[in-house]
């Protein structure tokens, strides 16, 4: 997974960049630079009196975990991961931690929570905590951007220092109710096994839609945290029976009236899954595991 395919969701700070920030395929300069950052933060965590409070993972990540959890759950692959933060590096000359994204230092961060989303560094930090800790992770280059000179005022090769907070580790189920409540949707007239909320926002006069007919529809389709649809049409034509679809979509225009507006809102699973979808680029339309909503008014059956 390529970071470009994410830049559109994720703050910049966080993606993973080039693929010599990863562990593997370190050249003997990136395992030199490696070991030149251990010593600095090694140097760091001395300077700061922090030595005796500081553990390390056999990959070579620093961490102290601070503040009482809010829960026990901890961050889970194909969550919505919701968090603070501040990046830092270790300036080699002074020995000093220099801030350079203090961006969502009070106000969240939100993403998937997927493998090579984030740094190799952060994404094992994150699923040492649970909900309501804080953390400081203290990351040598090939645990976070490696040679990587694109971010502003952040070295090549520089020993980083991720302040976070963990928010929040929702599932899909849970995004989709914070979804409804956000939105203040009275409970759905149908949920479906699939998991497939429909909300009856206007109610038609035509007859219920059969799986078999030819359906007309206009929509437009959101993920739940989206401020533009990254799709929609005013006149869409279609089976519902056709498989041409996703399920969430086609399952919930079985349930309306000729007439009706509604709001469907899914998971996943009868969604763009673990694949997701991607534009003719490759950048993400829709990132994986992520519930969407869509908004649809019944225009014909027959």
């Amino acid at each position: 997974m390529n970071s470009k395919h994410l830049r559109a969701f994720i703050a910049l700070f966080l993606v993973v960049g080039l693929a010599s920030c990863m562990n593997n395929n370190l050249t003997d300069e990136s395992l030199g630079k490696a070991a030149e950052n251990d010593q600095q933060i090694k140097n760091y965590l001395t300077a700061n009196q922090l030595q005796d409070k500081v553990k390390t993972t056999a990959s070579g990540l620093y961490y102290i975990l601070s503040g009482s959890p809010t829960s026990t759950r901890t961050a889970t692959p194909g969550d919505e991961l919701e968090f603070r933060y501040t990046l830092s590096y270790i300036d080699p000359a002074s020995g000093k931690a220099i801030v350079v994204d203090s961006t969502n230092r009070t106000k969240s961060a939100y993403i998937p929570f997927l493998s090579r989303v984030v740094v190799a560094g952060l994404e094992e930090g994150f699923q040492l905590m649970q909900e309501g800790q804080s953390a400081q992770f203290f990351m040598t280059s090939n645990l976070a951007f490696g040679n990587d000179d694109t971010r502003a005022n952040l070295p090549k090769y520089s020993a980083v220092i991720f302040d976070v907070k963990l928010i929040r580790s929702r599932t899909e189920i849970q995004q989709m109710d914070d979804y409804a409540a956000l939105k203040k949707l009275p409970a759905p007239d149908t949920t479906t096994a699939n998991n497939v909320r429909v909300y009856r926002l206007t109610k038609g006069t035509g007859a219920r839609v059969n799986i078999n007919q030819t359906v007309t529809v206009a929509y437009t389709a959101n993920l739940l945290r989206g401020t533009t649809p990254f799709d929609k049409s005013d006149s869409l034509t279609l089976k519902p029976n056709s498989g041409q679809y996703i399920v969430g979509f086609s399952e919930g225009i079985t349930k309306l009236n000729v007439g009706d507006k509604a709001l469907l809102v899914f998971p996943s699973a009868v969604g763009y899954g673990a694949q997701g979808s991607s534009d003719s680029k490759g950048y993400y339309v829709v990132t994986p595991y992520s519930p969407l909503a869509f908004e649809i008014t019944v225009r014909s059956a027959k």
